[in-house]
């Protein structure tokens, strides 16, 4: 099995960040990755072309069918175009001195995934969805700065409590239906349900719902996303947005509908918690003004898009015939939506990442005119910023258009208003990116004088650029491997679409080709000459205060659904409540755990005072009261000597133990 190369190569990855020289062990284990990510698409291929493969890796059962394939595709393709992006990329975090750090983290989170789509056992599933969830929080904090390590600490807590406690009680549950360790395979679990009852089956639904839901944002525990995005290195938040909410995606699929079950009113709760995450994550990314934010809300609203279009296929599907079939186009939208997000988020991020790179900031703000001097990078923006708006032909397009398509076909008034919305939505969406990237690459440049990112940068950046647009154009190129849901669809490498309902790209291309090229003949219009911008009649603005800053553009727009954002920002401010006063009783329970010097209370309140406290061993803080009394009564009774004092303090203990007990 090429995933076999591909673990090694991740291995190996980590252990070169033992090189102790930054840069060395950056780019090495950089490469590595990028190694390890490009075996895991020679994985899919062999598995597109020659059927599922079964067996054990190190050990471990796996078992790589059409619909790891998926997500072995997303999480190799993010991989490789990250991983040459960070070569290059990871050098402005070189004051922190600790390359080993994102060797050894950097591989393990594109380890992890790749074993959590593939693992054939509940209990190798959840060790590697710690795993992933653990190494992308040590990487959160990578930059050391205190409000990103407040982040990264936030997050980990947030998964600790909506991730990791469902998925060790879902796991008991399997534990529990199955009897043993060693049958907990994903088809013994299976079997052992279909005779549980349903109370189990829901119990086990529910858990793994809160997890998946918590991974993937969705509203309402979408809190944790914006900051953590903003605060990791922009190449892992690629990673994060592009490969990381898609496993999650992974867990929906195979452990609730597949393991488990589904049903029409599942299907329906999933669809609706979609259309309510793409329209509340949509509207608040078009009021960001930190670019990675921007993104980062955008990447919970375009997962409602994949939300919207996987539940209509868990509603529809077990009805058959031609709902069925509508159901089935769903859910292939929706995993042809999760390979385009993968594909053109991840662009994104590495865009902005390459504008921090040379500017430093990520402030839209502080940006403009970038385009000029940065034009490849500008460009694979464009085609980006394209892509997620649904402009044709681009890839975001078809997965968009499909999922409306099967709204409309599903019969149902709430899923026919989830598709409405969803169209409308995307409206507000090519607003958003009208602000992304006129704000940085449009206008004049207002204060930074840069040049073009190194070419490895670059090539990472087009690795994705340019698949938005092949894939819109050519999307036989993956509906294969897509369609694992069966869905009706007709296509070939030239149209696509379900019934009558049919979108040439192709012809789109040429057509438009046509009209561009008739609106050049008949106009002439002329390069290079130079134009006073109008002022709309105003003689007492000058040139310079024309330019509209991000937080402007939509200011209007923003009073008008202001209570929208007032009660948005509420529940927000009671997720992160709730987040900060775990954080704090987390910090309570460390100061216990803390060297006492002069008094026998050491005052924590934030991570920083924490640092400054040099940590006890558990053993040693138990038995510190003991010994500070022996102390005291060492000083006060000097008559006594410490032995005999030893032997009747233990005495006492011993009797006030027993009291205890007996009480």
């Amino acid at each position: 099995m090429m995933l076999e190369y591909a673990i090694v190569a991740f291995i190996l990855g980590g252990l070169v960040g033992l090189v102790r020289e930054y840069k060395a062990s950056v780019k090495a284990s950089s490469f590595m990755a990028f190694l390890g990510s490009l075996a895991l698409l020679l994985q899919v291929y062999y598995v597109h072309s020659s059927g599922p493969v079964r067996g054990t890796l190190f050990g471990i059962p796996v078992r790589i069918d059409p619909l790891s394939a998926v997500f072995l595709l997303i999480i190799g393709l993010v991989g490789v175009a990250s991983s040459l992006f960070a070569i290059n990329y990871m050098d402005i975090f070189e004051k922190t001195g600790k390359g080993w750090v994102y060797a050894v983290a950097y591989n393990t989170f594109l380890a992890s995934m790749a074993l959590v789509v593939t693992v054939d056992s509940m209990e190798y599933f959840v060790m590697s969805w710690e795993l992933m969830t653990l190494s992308s929080f040590v990487l959160v904090f990578f930059s050391e700065k205190a409000n990103d390590t407040d982040a990264s600490v936030k997050y980990y807590i947030t998964m600790h409590f909506l991730d990791t406690i469902p998925l060790f009680l879902a796991l008991g549950t399997a534990y529990a239906l199955v009897g043993s360790f060693d049958k907990l395979t994903f088809e013994n679990i299976h079997n052992a349900l279909l005779t549980a009852p349903a109370t189990t089956k829901a119990i086990l639904t529910a858990l793994f719902m809160v997890a998946f839901m918590t991974k993937s944002g969705m509203i309402p525990f979408q809190f944790w996303v914006a900051e953590t995005y903003r605060a990791a290195p922009t190449s892992v938040s690629a990673i994060m947005a592009g490969a990381m909410e898609k496993v999650a995606l992974y867990g929906l699929i195979a452990l609730i509908w597949r393991l488990i079950g589904t049903s029409y009113a599942l299907g329906l709760f999933v669809a609706v918690i979609g259309a309510i995450t793409l329209t509340v994550g949509t509207l608040y990314a078009l009021r960001e003004t930190n670019a990675k934010r921007l993104l980062a809300y955008h990447s919970i609203g375009q997962m409602g898009y994949i939300w919207l279009g996987i539940g209509i296929g868990m509603a529809l599907i077990p009805k058959g015939g031609f709902l069925g079939a509508v159901g089935a186009l769903g859910a292939f939208a929706g995993l042809f939506h999760a390979l385009n997000h993968a594909i053109f988020k991840a662009s994104l991020f590495l865009s902005t990442g390459a504008v921090e790179y040379r500017t430093g900031t990520v402030d839209l703000n502080e940006l403009g005119g970038l385009g000029k001097t940065m034009k490849a990078t500008a460009l694979a923006a464009l085609f980006a910023s394209l892509a997620i708006s649904g402009v044709p032909p681009f890839n975001g397009f078809l997965s968009k258009w499909l999922i409306y398509v099967s709204g409309y076909y599903s019969h149902s008034y709430l899923l026919a208003l989830g598709a409405v919305l969803a169209a409308f939505i995307s409206a507000a969406t090519l607003a958003s990116f009208v602000k992304f990237y006129g704000t940085q690459f449009g206008g004049e440049m207002k204060k930074y004088e840069v040049e073009e990112v190194p070419v490895g940068m670059l090539l990472g950046q087009w690795i994705l650029a340019s698949l938005t647009l092949l894939i819109g154009i050519f999307p036989g190129m993956v509906t294969g491997i897509l369609n694992v849901f069966n869905a009706p669809i007709n296509t070939n490498l030239y149209k696509i679409g379900f019934g009558s309902v049919l979108f040439s790209p192709v012809l789109f291309v040429v057509t438009i080709g046509i009209l561009v090229l008739g609106f050049y003949v008949a106009f002439k219009p002329e390069f290079g000459k130079e134009v006073k911008p109008w002022d709309c009649g105003s003689t007492e603005i000058d040139e310079d205060e024309y330019r509209i800053n991000a937080e402007g553009y939509y200011i209007k727009y923003e009073e008008k659904i202001g209570s929208f954002y007032y009660l948005g920002d509420w529940f927000y401010r009671v997720g992160a409540g709730i987040i900060h006063y775990i954080v704090r009783a987390y910090l309570w329970v460390a100061s216990y755990f803390t060297k006492i010097v002069d008094t026998p209370y050491t005052k924590v309140e934030t991570l920083d005072d924490l640092r400054k406290r040099e940590i006890m061993h558990i053993d040693e803080e138990v038995f510190k009261p003991l010994i500070r009394f022996l102390n005291i009564a060492s000083d006060v009774l000097p008559g006594i000597r410490l032995g005999t004092f030893v032997v009747i303090a233990v005495i006492v203990v011993g009797i006030i133990v027993g009291l205890l007990i007996v009480m």
